[in-house]
């Protein structure tokens, strides 16, 4: 169990209330005032994009006046040149002057504007053309479908203005996927490490790749393609009522396939939003369920589990595809439920038109005009009356993004407090209780150390070192209590500015898949080559980096396996000294390595010592004996301070507690 971590009922309380600060939400009912107030907070990460908003806007708008041109040069030619009426109306105001009463030339006139249609906008009296951006992934899952959400746009375009437009598109929806996918990962990096105790490391991976990509189909199926099916039903209606004065059937039937499609895609609203939310959980588990079993392959081999946990991720990846499936039948079902009424509208329309051709009262062009626009605006009707139905996923996605982004704290830059000045040199506690939520672990914790000190953090395990030293670079806040740098309140100064002073390395120390160099450059990118060397030989690791073939270029593989424990340890420690800092904070740094290795290690110390605080978490004697003081921390705070001598002389606890670790550490 991690040091200072409480045990049984604690931690299970910990557990829950960390559980129900991320997502006490996400699984009560959705109503739409909910799902309102999750567009509205989502909306500016697509206002920041105002530009290119504003650009992808105005093409689809122009576009508008485009096609609801489209469907007349077919009427033209049926009635006009083939059958020879004389122009009427609009069309008669354009043409004529143009073409007079000639039907060769009404032909090449119609001719001519096709072809510029064509060039323009890709489009020869057919339906809108959709703009595909999506990838061929071909997968019901969700993160296959969000593949396809985080590339999609809709456009009406298709020629060279298309090709403008696909520019903006690809651009917007790219930006819009980015601008929340960094939001949400900053929120992440910069939350307390007491979340990520139980939070699932897959699930959060899943928030940033997929839930976060719900905001470009909210844009884009939510506001933009229902203003613009509105815009688009409204100007096509105007025409027909115009056109067809006479016969306000037409425009009657026209006019009952909203409200058909509406009813029927919102009685279905909140079983798609469920069920989305369902998917995007079930996709979160298996990416937990997968990342957990790759970081713990080594046990897995080691007890030969593999079939076991292949068994747990399939299950896993199963359940996701079942969630899918159950999407896939409410969209059917939906479809089914919808399809008798509209096939009846649509079946009646066409009996009426074939009547009043046989009675003379329209023309064949006419009908053909008629079908063009009821071909037009079958896409633009199903987007108004579905809009509700199909922003569900979305919802469920973001409301998902929006439980990190509204219960983790948000970060807090160096321009908001005031940085340290000068050069550290004391550090002081001065009663200090600190915890996990409402769990205690230490109180009234009051100690202080100054440069050119190397003190010890000593005490059972479980008792709160590791919970103690967190509270320096403020991991974790104090509940009570000040941690004063040179009689600064640590909580008056940016946590930046506190941890560019303070160099840390953790007990289970972790490497990237990189070289040595960056290895221990990071944190400090800008460190010179000497200076990198120059901390590797001060840790002590300079002599076995110089004897590996590649040097400070030999790639590590994964967390650094083909380091020893010990090597390991020295390239933290490296990379801790790059930056300088006037404290150094190492967990039980002596826990991995062999007597001769934790000889070096305490000689290396000292002399950093000599200008530095050092903070060393420790429970071997050795360790213990060479530090200049040691904190006896034992009953939930400092039970008793002093050197290693004094306190083996004067505290009977001291000495049981080496005792026992002597004991656990020959055993």
């Amino acid at each position: 169990m991690p040091d200072g971590i409480p045990s049984a009922d604690a931690a299970r309380s910990q557990r829950d209330s960390r559980a129900n600060l991320l997502y006490a939400g996400e699984h009560a009912p959705l109503t739409w005032r909910e799902a309102w107030r999750v567009l509205v907070k989502s909306w500016p990460f697509v206002s920041r994009h105002r530009r290119l908003v504003a650009i992808k806007c105005a093409l689809v708008f122009i576009s508008l006046t485009f096609f609801l041109m489209t469907p007349w040069p077919l009427k033209i030619v049926i009635d006009n040149v083939i059958d020879g009426h004389p122009l009427t109306g609009v069309p008669a105001a354009i043409l004529t002057p143009i073409a007079g009463s000639s039907r060769i030339a009404m032909l090449v006139a119609v001719t001519l504007f096709l072809a510029l249609a064509a060039i323009l906008i890709g489009m020869v009296a057919g339906d809108a053309q959709a703009l595909g951006t999506d990838v061929a992934s071909g997968g019901l899952d969700q993160a296959s479908l969000t593949a396809n959400d985080a590339n999609d746009g809709g456009s009406l375009w298709n020629g060279l203005f298309g090709y403008l437009e696909a520019r903006v598109t690809i651009d917007l929806t790219q930006r819009m996927n980015q601008s929340v996918r960094t939001a949400i990962y900053e929120r992440f990096l910069r939350s307390p490490l007491a979340l990520y105790a139980d939070q699932k490391i897959g699930d959060a991976v899943f928030r940033v790749m997929y839930d976060s990509a719900s905001i470009a189909p909210l844009f884009y199926r939510g506001l933009l393609a229902p203003i613009m099916s509105v815009a688009m039903f409204v100007m096509a209606m105007a025409v027909l009522s115009a056109q067809f004065s006479n016969q306000p059937v037409i425009v009657v039937v026209a006019v009952l396939f909203l409200p058909v499609i509406a009813i029927g895609s919102s009685l279905f609203a909140r079983l798609l939003r469920t069920q989305s939310q369902s998917m995007r959980e079930s996709g979160s588990n298996v990416m937990a369920a997968f990342e957990e079993r790759v970081a713990q392959v080594q046990l897995i081999k080691a007890f030969g589990q593999e079939s076991r946990e292949t068994a747990a991720v399939d299950a896993a990846s199963r359940e996701s595809y079942r969630a899918s499936l159950r999407m896939l039948a409410i969209v059917l079902i939906l479809a089914i439920v919808l399809a008798p009424l509209t096939s009846a509208l649509i079946g009646y329309s066409l009996y009426y038109l074939m009547m009043q051709v046989i009675a003379g009262r329209m023309t064949l062009g006419d009908v053909v005009l008629l079908a063009s626009y009821a071909s037009m605006l079958a896409n633009p009707m199903a987007i108004i009356g579905g809009t509700w139905a199909s922003v569900q996923a979305s919802v469920a996605g973001l409301r998902r993004v929006h439980s990190v982004l509204d219960n983790l704290p948000e970060p807090v830059g160096d321009a908001s407090r005031g940085g340290l000045g000068g050069r550290v040199s004391h550090l002081e506690f001065n009663g200090v209780a600190i915890g996990y939520g409402s769990t205690t672990v230490l109180s009234g914790v009051t100690m202080s150390m100054r440069a050119g000190q190397m003190v010890a953090l000593a005490g059972p395990s479980g008792c709160g070192k590791t919970t103690l030293i967190c509270s320096i670079p403020r991991f974790l806040e104090p509940s009570a209590g000040t941690i004063a740098f040179d009689g600064v309140d640590s909580r008056a100064v940016a946590p930046d500015s506190i941890r560019a002073r303070v160099g840390f390395v953790f007990q289970n120390e972790s490497l990237f898949s990189i070289s040595i160099e960056d290895n221990i450059r990071y944190g400090s990118a800008g460190a010179a080559k000497a200076d990198v060397r120059e901390a590797a030989a001060m840790a002590g690791a300079a002599e076995f980096i110089d004897r590996l073939p590649d040097g400070y270029s030999t790639m590590l593989g994964r967390r650094g396996a083909r380091l020893s424990v010990g090597q390991k340890q020295r390239i933290a420690i490296a990379r801790a000294l790059l930056r300088r800092p006037e404290i150094i904070v190492l967990d039980e740094p002596a826990a991995p390595l062999d007597p001769a290795s934790e000889s070096d290690l305490i000689k290396t110390l000292t002399a950093l010592a000599r200008d530095r605080i050092i903070i060393i978490v420790a429970h071997r004697p050795n360790t213990l004996a060479a530090c200049d003081r040691v904190f006896f921390i034992h009953g939930g705070s400092i039970a008793a301070s002093g050197t290693h001598a004094h306190l083996l002389a004067t505290n009977p606890d001291y000495r049981a507690y080496l005792s026992q670790t002597a004991a656990e550490i020959s055993a």
